[in-house]
């Protein structure tokens, strides 16, 4: 098997991507040429016919509206940090592949931002009927995994009732082991809170209500470039 180097050196020349793309790639497949190659190639034909940097606004005009995603801004240490509040979650609203616009869209700019963004998932207000829109769990994670590899920094999963567990056993089947293993359950608490931020970096642009700093309003998406929505839901208080 080649080494990391030697085959983002290789799928550089062959797919003519940059450096920084074929090192993701490569370490993504753990220096394994063929299935780096194959790896890569995928994302290439799906670029190119999902055109994902072309995702606009207009593109989820009833996702975006939820508030469910938004950008906290950047950490101390250069890494955008998006939230996913789950109380602002409408899924029947709309279907998968608006939902896969919307998670594309976001992650896009994400990685415009950084080469590796945070995820803080507050899960409050989980119930059964989630676990139901298993396409649209999928879809989130396939597009993390087949197209966004090694930009994950950590996700944090905060305020899950014990009912989530459930779900969390068929979910965590879905991920990469080093996917998973990037995924911290947070506690209730203060303490708890600390020592997870502490874990993944400074949280200056992390709301109170999460143990954070940041005591604004954050609008949404939040994205540089980007207008924010008009009349979409603030953060709700604890």
């Amino acid at each position: 098997m080649a080494s990391v180097d030697v085959t983002a050196a290789t799928l550089e020349a062959k797919f003519g991507v940059d450096l920084t793309t074929a090192q993701r790639f490569s370490r993504a497949r753990k220096g394994d040429l063929k299935k780096a190659e194959l790896f890569l190639s995928e994302d290439l034909k799906w670029r190119e016919e999902a055109k994902p940097a072309e995702i606009t606004q207009a593109d989820i005009p009833r996702a975006l509206p939820s508030g469910c995603w938004r950008c906290l801004g950047l950490s101390t240490e250069g890494c955008p940090v998006l939230l996913i509040t789950l109380l602002l979650w409408n899924p029947a609203s709309y279907d998968v592949p608006e939902y896969g616009r919307y998670c594309v869209y976001f992650l896009e700019h994400c990685t415009r931002m950084g080469e590796r963004f945070i995820v803080i998932f507050d899960m409050q207000d989980w119930k059964l009927s989630h676990a139901l829109q298993m396409r649209k769990i999928k879809c989130l994670l396939d597009t993390l995994q087949d197209h966004y590899p090694e930009r994950l920094e950590a996700v944090l999963i905060m305020r899950a009732p014990a009912i989530f567990g459930a779900a969390w056993s068929t979910i965590k089947r879905l991920l990469d082991p080093v996917t998973a293993a990037k995924v911290r359950f947070v506690d209730s608490g203060p303490e708890a809170e600390a020592a997870a931020h502490k874990a993944v970096g400074s949280w200056q642009v992390v709301p109170t209500r999460y143990g954070g700093c940041n005591e604004e309003t954050v609008p949404v998406p939040n994205l540089p470039g980007e207008p924010d929505v008009a009349g979409a839901p603030g953060l709700l208080r604890p």
